[in-house]
């Protein structure tokens, strides 16, 4: 973690929560402003009516939810490799 960050986090650390709330949908906010391709993702931090998790699918079988994504020429192993690689380059830049 940066200096930077650190220094935002401790000064986060002694906000109200309702002002911790504020600071979460401001970054959040931030984020899909520079992010656009997270947009399609901001209904995630829109409230919801009841209605609405009234018609929310139910999920009665997890195996349901399944989908097979792995190359087959790829193994698991590689895959987290990959994943690996990419987490430590970004914690480098």
């Amino acid at each position: 973690m940066t200096t930077q960050l650190e220094n935002v986090l401790a000064v986060a650390k002694m906000l109200s929560f309702h002002e911790k709330l504020e600071l979460l949908e401001a970054i959040s906010l931030d984020v899909q402003h520079e992010y656009p391709f997270l947009q399609q993702q901001a209904a995630f931090w829109s409230p919801r009516s009841l209605d609405e998790f009234v018609h929310t699918p139910v999920v009665y079988d997890v195996r349901s939810l399944a989908v097979d994504i792995f190359p087959d020429a790829e193994s698991a192993d590689a895959i987290n490799q990959f994943i690996a690689e990419r987490r430590h380059a970004d914690r480098m830049s």
